[in-house]
């Protein structure tokens, strides 16, 4: 928290670093206007407790003196009634004052380079008049990093021996109910019609039913990557991560899906997060793995982890990928099975980001600003002919 000594001599100065961080530079007028209320009560507080010292001595001698000093003691308490109001009133502004203050962000050192945040590339204000909130339109240059950021992950589970497909866009209520615990996910998903149509809220959704009903013929693990655009309501979610592409209604990602032998399920799930991890170390983004406790863990899910990016205008991590074993949840309900020793067996599935597009573009735009733009990974360059900055104007 800044001190409140900055907001009294530089107010203008906080201001210009709000500007370029793209916050609302008002929070800090609000400052200065709860600190100016507060120092004029205080004031006055004091003013009033030093009467009351005045005052208490006056009684004093009075008394000592045998004189009436009833006047002086009516004074007294009307003084003391005041103090009490004034003190209450004093602490209140200076709660209110200091809740604010909260809000507003560091100075910024002179040569932290000038960028462009995400919004300044999705056409985010048009997008939201005419497709509602969180719709966005990824103009040329986030297109093409979009396109970039798709190709990439696909060839790279494809050749860690995931067959590709793009799955379709639409569940029936039966195949999806399957594959998700709908009492727990379904304020996230759209319903399109009164029959139990859903849009899919993840490739993984599509890929554990591609089996459904059926003996699956194919050596295990059956390694399934998908691509799909998904779409989920996001219900209740606000704050901070609901700007830009953080959090959005329809997104493009990449997924890791396989179909196990019960003894090999957890080896496939570090596989398959060791496989996040390097695409993120071939992105160049700071990322944490964590081990979800079990009063985060979802109820379809044995054992799982989070990766996390790190971004920078916040100061904290944000979730990018989900990678867990669901061991027979999800096979029991869809009538999975394979074929062992000359019997039938119900095989486990792992499922796990490979990468989700626009929480890896706002990554990049968040840690890759420089002065001569926004850096394009390394690893991204031949998707985008070589180019090495995004063209920002």
């Amino acid at each position: 928290m800044l001190s409140i000594n900055l907001f009294r001599e530089e107010p203008e100065r906080i201001k210009e670093c709000e500007i370029k961080r793209g916050n609302d530079p008002e929070k800090v007028d609000k400052v200065v206007e709860l600190d100016r209320e507060w120092r004029n009560k205080l004031q006055k507080l004091e003013s009033l407790q030093e009467e009351r010292n005045t005052v208490g001595d006056e009684i004093a001698d009075l008394k000592q003196s045998g004189e009436d000093a009833s006047d002086k003691i009516e004074r007294m308490q009307e003084v003391k009634e005041r103090i009490s109001e004034l003190e209450n009133e004093v602490d209140e502004l200076k709660e209110k004052r200091d809740t604010v203050r909260y809000k507003v962000a560091n100075l910024l050192h002179e040569d932290v380079p000038e960028g462009e945040g995400e919004e300044n590339l999705l056409m985010s204000e048009k997008a939201a008049e005419v497709g509602g909130e969180r719709a966005y339109y990824l103009t040329t240059e986030l297109l093409r990093l979009n396109q970039a950021l798709t190709n990439f992950a696909l060839d790279f589970i494809k050749d860690r021996g995931f067959d590709l497909h793009q799955t379709p866009f639409m569940l029936e209520e039966d195949a999806i109910s399957a594959a998700v615990d709908m009492e727990a996910f379904e304020d996230q998903l759209y319903r399109v019609n009164e029959n139990g149509r859903y849009l899919i809220a993840t490739a993984e959704h599509a890929l554990a039913t591609i089996k459904k009903d059926e003996v699956i013929d194919e050596e295990l693990p059956l390694k399934l990557g998908g691509f799909s655009t998904n779409f989920r309501r996001e219900a209740g979610k606000h704050g901070k991560q609901t700007r830009g592409l953080w959090r959005v209604h329809q997104f493009e990602k990449v997924e890791q899906f396989i179909f196990s032998k019960p003894e090999n399920h957890l080896e496939h799930l570090e596989s398959m997060t060791q496989n996040a991890e390097e695409i993120m170390q071939e992105l160049g983004l700071p990322y944490r793995v964590v081990d979800i406790c079990d009063g985060d863990i979802g109820d379809k899910t044995y054992k799982q982890y989070d990766i996390e990016v790190w971004r920078p205008p916040l100061g904290e991590y944000g979730e990018v990928g989900s990678y867990g074993s669901c061991v027979e949840y999800q096979t029991n309900k869809l009538g999975t099975k394979f074929f062992e020793d000359g019997e039938r067996k119900i095989p486990y599935t792992i499922y796990a980001t490979a990468l989700a597009n626009p929480r890896i573009i706002t990554a990049i735009i968040e840690n890759n600003q420089t002065e001569n733009g926004i850096r394009i990974p390394e690893a991204l360059r031949d998707y985008m002919g070589g180019q090495k900055y995004l063209e920002l104007e």
